[in-house]
């Protein structure tokens, strides 16, 4: 999205020019700086990967059980820290529920959108659980809260035994209410679906190479190079009656972590350290070549 990618330009250019990856002359500079949205949709409307289908299956079954004693959360507007999240598992089923196949737990922090993924193959409540508690790790920040839907892979006493043990508020979203859930919605389509896409997936030997790229390059480039839009207000037209969004300028997770004023210097200065010895342009040659090498085993 090219009102994503604008606000970025200069730094994106600039990390570039450090690894010599690109040589501009000066004018060649500027005029990319004042290259406006429309013509850089128009440029890299050829290089986008369309896929053909918009749309997946919903694997979420509800559990009746602890539902009573789960809070309900449908927005995250007081929320002004990091380390709370909203999660989700992406299916990867293609056009059946039948059988074994793999899914995505896909994690997000509302205030920095910093993102965590882990692929694994037939859910359990077992490896959700584990597969949370390495996520965890990765993290620049201790997790403070869970939020979820009503699936039976987050509704349940292994998890809500395991949030108490470590101090973890937890909350689920409506029945039947995408909406409580937006953020990690929207994340599901453009940090899971843009990647796998809606095929069947399950051949173990393509879920462990999807999660080395998740864990690797697609991690580096969601954290430190892509950057999202985060809404900052939102007012309703008394005529129209038609809602009218307005968006802070769109940063990267990594920027939004530095800004943060109850994350510890110490962490923003790793952070930072990492962020100058990596090469976005290599990054993304990296991740192209292995997402290449999994599509091809796909078809």
């Amino acid at each position: 999205c090219s009102k994503r990618l604008k606000p970025q330009v200069r730094e994106i250019v600039n990390r570039l020019k450090v690894f010599e990856e690109i040589k501009l002359y000066e004018r060649q500079e500027r005029l990319i700086m004042k290259m406006s949205t429309f013509t850089m949709d128009r440029l890299l409307e050829e290089s986008r990967g369309l896929l053909l289908k918009e749309f997946g299956l919903s694997g979420t079954k509800r559990s009746p059980l602890l539902k009573t004693l789960i809070p309900v959360r449908t927005n995250f507007e007081d929320v002004k820290e990091a380390g709370h999240i909203e999660m989700d598992c992406v299916l990867h089923c293609g056009d059946s529920l039948k059988g074994h196949y793999g899914e995505t737990l896909n994690l997000l922090d509302i205030h920095t959108h910093w993102n965590e993924k882990r692929i694994f193959f037939k859910k359990t409540k077992t490896k959700v659980i584990g597969a949370i508690h390495d996520l965890r790790k990765q993290f620049p920040f201790p997790i403070k809260s869970l939020d979820f839907d009503n699936g039976h892979e987050f509704v349940n006493w292994e998890l809500q035994g395991y949030c108490k043990r470590e101090n973890i508020d937890f909350t689920r979203s409506r029945s039947y209410h995408k909406n409580d859930q937006a953020h990690i919605e929207g994340k599901n389509y453009h940090s899971v679906r843009k990647v796998t896409g809606y095929d069947r997936i399950d051949n173990q030997e393509i879920i462990k190479l999807m999660d080395d790229l998740y864990q690797n390059e697609h991690r580096l480039l969601t954290n430190y190079f892509y950057t999202t839009m985060k809404l900052k207000s939102k007012q309703k037209c008394e005529g129209t009656g038609k809602s009218i969004r307005r968006y802070e300028i769109t940063k990267t997770p990594y920027q939004r972590v530095l800004e943060s004023s109850t994350i510890s210097k110490s962490v923003k200065r790793q952070l930072t350290n990492e962020y100058l010895s990596l090469n976005p342009a290599q990054l993304q040659r990296n991740f192209k070549e292995k997402l290449r090498k999994i599509r091809s085993m796909l078809r």
